[in-house]
This record gives structure tokens, sequence and C-alpha cells, in this order.
């Protein structure tokens, strides 16, 4: 546990000063746009009002978008972050651009956040599940989003696992301080067995290098970027 809550306090420490020092959209970060696929899946949904579920929202790098795409279609997304920071500039980014009456913001874990049943349409945990604090706890997140998610609707789950960082400095390189930091191969086969009853649209990784300060270090993040879509029947 005391690994644990190291990687939580940096992990805290990391966002809260990324939010306060970088806009939503801002070129050079990764906050510059939405995920390409988190877009493509919700474009999947029949028409009509919906209602999705953003877990481990942050500023809104995919709440917005989504928002926007809500403005013709009806409906709500509800936007769940740890962090009372990342919250309150996802309600300013949500008047900057005028989605405020969509946006339902939350604080709170998403280890522990009691997502409602058949409540959702489409339901997104980008750059969340690694930071869980135990397999188990990964297992238990996944059941409730299943839970939570309506019939016909989506689950779009994206998350670093191999996650290793390199000093840029001494060039020393170490398994990534992270909460979960989960075999590639081992993720995948969790949640095949999870979604045994879904439809998997895509499972899929790929090698990502991220330059960053972190920890008051230049590191270069690296890990495998693993894509997983699947449809509730």
């Amino acid at each position: 546990m005391e690994v644990f809550e190291l990687a939580r306090r940096q992990e805290i420490s990391y966002h809260e000063k990324l939010y306060t020092e970088h806009k939503l959209f801002e070129s050079g970060t990764w906050l510059a746009k939405p995920v390409k696929v988190v877009v493509e899946t919700f474009d999947l949904l029949d028409a009509g009002s919906k209602n999705v579920l953003d877990l481990g929202c942050g500023v809104g790098r995919n709440s917005i978008p989504i928002a926007q795409k809500l403005q013709a279609q009806g409906g709500n997304i509800y936007c769940v972050d740890l962090l009372q920071t990342a919250i309150e500039v996802l309600n300013q980014n949500a008047q900057k651009y005028d989605v405020q009456d969509l946006i339902v913001p939350i604080v709170a874990d998403a280890e522990h956040y009691k997502i409602p049943e058949l409540t959702f349409d489409y339901i997104i945990s980008c750059s969340c599940l690694e930071h869980v604090s135990s397999e188990s706890a990964f297992e238990t997140v996944v059941r409730r989003l299943q839970a939570g998610t309506r019939a016909k609707g989506f689950n779009c789950i994206l998350m670093s696992t191999e996650v290793m960082e390199q000093d840029l400095v001494t060039g020393e390189e170490t398994a990534g301080v992270i909460e979960l930091n989960l075999n590639t191969q081992h993720a995948i086969r969790l949640l095949q067995e999870l979604y045994q009853d879904w439809e998997i649209l895509i499972m899929r990784h790929l090698p990502q290098e991220m330059t960053e300060i972190k920890y008051g270090r230049n590191i270069k993040f690296k890990s495998n970027w693993l894509t997983f879509v699947a449809n509730k029947s």
C-alpha cells in the first residue's frame, strides 16, 4: 500500500500542476485534442438523447467534444474525477465552450464511485484504470462499468500498461511509479475474460513515448497504450 500511496501522491501533484499551467486543447501537450477512438465510438451510437459517463475526465479533453455532439441530440455527460482542481477547470471549460448545461461534474475516486445500473449509453475510461489500487479493484470497476451500461451501449477503455520511466539526465530506466502497472498481455486477458459476453470491437496496443517533467525530473515516459472498445448486446 505504501507504493500505491506514493504513486497516488505523485500523480495528484503532476496532474494538478499540468491543469493549472496548461489550457485545454493547448498544442504541445497531451491535452491538445480528444482521443480519436473516443469520438469515433460515440458516433456509433444510435441517434437520439443519451447519457454518457466519462470516468477520470480531467479538465474535459474528451468530455467537452462529446458534450458538443450532445447539443444536437440531447442528453448529458457525467464527468467524474478525483481532483477538485480538475473539476473546477472542467467547469470553466464547459462555460467557455457553452456546454455547461450538458455536463454533470462529480468529484469522486473512480475506484469507489458507485455507477448507477443501466444508466449510460456510453462509458469512457481514459487513463483511469491504471490508477486504481489493485488488480482486484480493476476488475471491480470494470464490472461496475458493465452494469452501468444499457443494452447496445459501449465501453471505451484506454490505459497505459507496462509503464517505464527513463531519466533523461542519467539515462537510468526504471519501472514507472504508477498505482497499477499491468503487463500488457495480462491486461488484455483480463479484459477478454470480463467482456466475454460482449462484442469486442477493438483490442490493440501501441508503444508510446512522451517527454515530460515529472516528480521534478526530466523523464521519458514509456508504455504500451492499450485501446479497448466493446458493445453490450
